[in-house]
């Protein structure tokens, strides 16, 4: 039953249900958009030590690299790797519940907190929660990817150059996939994905993927592969195919690399692609210039 109240020039609804409040309360929120679970206090404190476990590698994987001399060479001022290395040490985190797409993100003015969406990257096993699979570890180095480029940039650094894709966006999915930030972030994850180093050309980068494909490490289900030379680059061809990046970046999504989707790199390969005549061309010449511009890592 609902009854309204008038009060003060606000109308009060109370509600009354034949229900258990908190029953009441989780299916109001989940109609919102919210799921809220019920997670003792022991439950967050592992998620606590798993969140900073697992932030620990990726902050000893960007220190350990930022040491090495081609990384340094892209620097404008070798004090600015300094306090670059030492910003990382200090990237905290924050934990948030949305049903949503995102697992999470950095805000440009408090680029030194990273928001983790436990919803995404958290499921129940037993009695406690554990991460799903890698994607707490690739959120982490993703986010804090952007972390560092933020920071860069607030040092007057270019963290990226050499950028132009095959398209012009048009604002949602596209401009995601375009967004430089973006791309700073996924050549990153590309990087430590195939093992590249950071002055990896076309060339290297098609051999390092063409081990993958050999290996069955790479596997892009019904889809042929053929070379490329002439721009250095892979062709793919698939039943369909359309020239808009948001399409593009659907294409590349069923994508595994060691049996896991990854869209850091389906985005990645989209915004370097074009299509034609029911072929899809990735151009790994403009990923080349890409890596080699990018400030950051080689793989560990």
């Amino acid at each position: 039953m609902i009854t309204p109240t008038y009060s003060g020039g606000f109308f009060i609804l109370w509600v009354f249900i034949d229900m258990n409040l908190n029953e009441n309360i989780y299916r109001l929120k989940e109609l919102m958009g919210v799921i809220v679970e019920q997670i003792s206090e022991q439950d967050k404190k592992e998620m606590n030590r798993l969140i900073v476990q697992e932030g620990d590698k990726a902050k000893q994987h960007f220190l350990s690299l930022y040491s090495k001399p081609e990384t340094i060479a892209k620097f404008s001022k070798r004090s600015n790797v300094d306090a670059v290395k030492r910003f990382i040490p200090t990237i905290t985190y924050n934990k948030f519940s949305e049903k949503s797409g995102r697992n999470g993100y950095v805000r440009s003015n408090d680029y030194d907190l990273i928001n983790l969406n436990i919803l995404n990257l958290f499921q129940k096993r037993g009695d406690g929660y554990v991460p799903k699979g890698t994607k707490l570890y690739n959120t982490i180095l993703h986010e804090m990817a952007h972390c560092i480029d933020f920071k860069m940039q607030a040092l007057g650094e270019k963290t990226i150059s050499s950028l132009d894709g095959y398209y012009d966006v048009s604002g949602g999915q596209d401009e995601y996939v375009s967004n430089d930030l973006e791309t700073f972030a996924r050549i990153q994850r590309m990087r430590e994905i195939f093992g590249l180093e950071p002055n990896a050309n076309g060339n290297q980068i098609k051999s390092k993927i063409i081990d993958f494909i050999r290996s069955k490490r790479f596997v892009f289900p019904n889809v042929k592969i053929a070379d490329s030379t002439n721009p250095v680059g892979l062709i793919f061809i698939p039943p369909q195919s359309k020239g808009i990046l948001s399409q593009l970046w659907k294409f590349y999504t069923p994508i595994r690399i060691d049996g896991q989707k990854n869209s850091d790199l389906s985005a990645l390969f989209a915004k370097f692609s074009s299509a034609k005549d029911g072929k899809v061309f990735l151009n790994l010449d403009a990923i080349g210039k890409v890596n080699i511009s990018t400030k950051a890592l080689p793989s560990s």
